[in-house]
């Protein structure tokens, strides 16, 4: 589905940030930005919101309970990339491979 520039401002004028409009479109943070500076969006100044760090602590939860960070992205609707670094703000040690914290992670 295209959407077009005004699309993006919508979600971006209800309050998501430019991640959240990404993941909720299904695009990339670069593109959705872009989208955003053809509709001529005015940029909020970059601050971490409480439903961000409430986000966080609902990742950091699920990923304590043994699910996978994909598996936390697709619960929550975000990035793999984004969603490993609210896990990592909520809290959360990450594991490797073998289910053990990662190396120079406080234990």
């Amino acid at each position: 589905m295209t959407r077009s520039p005004d699309d993006f401002a919508r979600l971006y004028d209800d309050g998501l940030s430019i991640r959240e409009v990404a993941a909720r479109t299904g695009t990339s943070y670069t593109y959705a930005r872009a989208r955003l500076i053809a509709a001529g969006v005015e940029f909020r100044k970059t601050t971490t919101l409480e439903r961000t760090l409430a986000l966080a602590d609902d990742c950091a939860r699920l990923y304590g309970r043994g699910l996978s960070i994909r598996a936390v992205a697709a619960r929550v609707g975000c990035s793999y990339r984004y969603t490993r670094d609210l896990i990592v703000l909520g809290g959360a040690v990450l594991r490797d491979s073998a289910g053990q914290p990662r190396k120079g992670a406080a234990a």
